[in-house]
């Protein structure tokens, strides 16, 4: 069973939050190459929420390369090849997280409070796999 977690008061939709814990999940290598994803009605009642909640999740794992959906066939894992990313995808993720500071830095965070939000990110997603799916 995967060790996925939602927070229905979170800001973060819940597609999201369930495609980001499974991302960490491949990400921490808790998920390997072909492995088998629940059924989008199992998952769904594991986690408790509407089946078409996580059919969108893995589409968006899809789109990203992340899973392989086959109408009718399992959901599964596919390890993308760990080329370095090219320029302007760093360029991109450079952008997001500059909007994600932003918003921190407009909403009151100082310096100091936005590396302690890194640190601890950092450290649940590589040392806590509970945390990390959050």
């Amino acid at each position: 069973m995967l060790a996925i977690t939602v927070d229905f008061d979170a800001d973060i939709p819940v597609y999201r939050q369930i495609a980001d814990g499974i991302r960490a999940l491949i990400a921490r290598g808790d998920l390997e190459h072909d492995d088998e994803l629940p059924s989008v009605r199992q998952l769904g009642r594991n986690v408790g929420v509407n089946q078409n909640t996580v059919a969108r999740a893995y589409r968006i794992l899809a789109d990203e390369g992340l899973v392989h959906m086959r109408q009718g066939q399992s959901v599964r894992v596919v390890i993308p090849d760990h080329a370095p990313e090219s320029d302007s995808a760093d360029e991109q993720e450079h952008r997001r997280l500059r909007d994600l500071i932003s918003r921190w830095v407009l909403a009151g965070r100082d310096r100091a409070g936005i590396e302690s939000i890194f640190a601890d990110a950092l450290d649940g997603f590589f040392d806590d796999p509970e945390k990390a799916g959050k």
